[in-house]
């Protein structure tokens, strides 16, 4: 993570990259959001890779590990990527555009997924598999940014043909070429040997994302997949 963005930010402030989209925003020029982002409770405040902030209160701080943490993504526009921490792991959320969405039932991609269909224990309930998609919202991926191999952080890589020359675009671990697609769908080849994980989520509202539990109740709060 030597050339990653990341950088210290305030409570609720998100950090962008230098690269900015042009007006017609290409595949290969995406923001890579990387922050709080209006992550709320409990000062559960953090950037990941241990960059915390200085002054937070670190008794909080240990008490909201394990706990729910809300996400406001109003400011997400397509094509960006969010890292937020949660239970000590980071999670993507990806605004995904249409191309991307497009990519996912492409019978050529199909085939070369490992669990196309993702009947692998890796998500909470098939209710967060929606087809291709893997999530609740078609437009909105949440997954544990973590490769099922060694549980390095794969890299953001939407611009089709980067990685090989049938590349779909979507996240690839530079650690041992693991190569997922948009829905975090791991593809043959690569190492890893399951799908990125999906925590249990729901929408509050359009804009704001619980992260740690389905709903209100607290289910699938101590869901765990197969591999993290």
């Amino acid at each position: 993570m030597a050339n990653s963005p990341i950088q210290k930010a305030p409570a609720g402030e998100l950090i962008m990259d230098s690269i900015r989209p042009e007006s017609e925003v290409r595949p290969d020029r995406r923001q890579f959001l990387i922050a709080a982002a209006g992550v709320l409770g409990a000062g559960a405040v953090g950037l990941f890779a241990d960059i915390l902030i200085d002054n937070m209160n670190p008794g909080k701080a240990v008490e909201a590990l394990g706990a729910p943490i809300d996400v406001d993504i109003s400011r997400m526009e397509p094509g960006q990527l969010l890292l937020v921490e949660w239970k000590k792991k980071p999670v993507w959320i990806l605004k995904r555009e249409g191309w991307m969405l497009n990519t996912l039932a492409e019978p050529s991609l199909l085939r070369r997924l490992k669990d196309p269909h993702s009947k692998q224990n890796q998500q909470p309930a098939q209710e967060y598999v929606n087809g291709n998609y893997r999530a609740l919202r078609p437009d909105m991926f949440i997954a544990v940014a973590l490769c099922t191999h060694m549980q390095c952080i794969p890299d953001y890589r939407p611009a089709p043909h980067t990685v090989t020359p049938w590349w779909p675009g979507g996240f690839h671990c530079a650690c041992h070429g693991s190569m997922y697609d948009f829905s975090a769908r791991v593809l043959e080849g690569s190492p890893a040997p399951l799908n990125i994980p999906i925590p249990p989520y729901y929408w509050k509202t359009a804009t704001m994302v619980t992260i740690g539990e389905a709903n209100k109740s607290g289910i699938d709060k101590n869901w765990t997949p197969d591999i993290w």
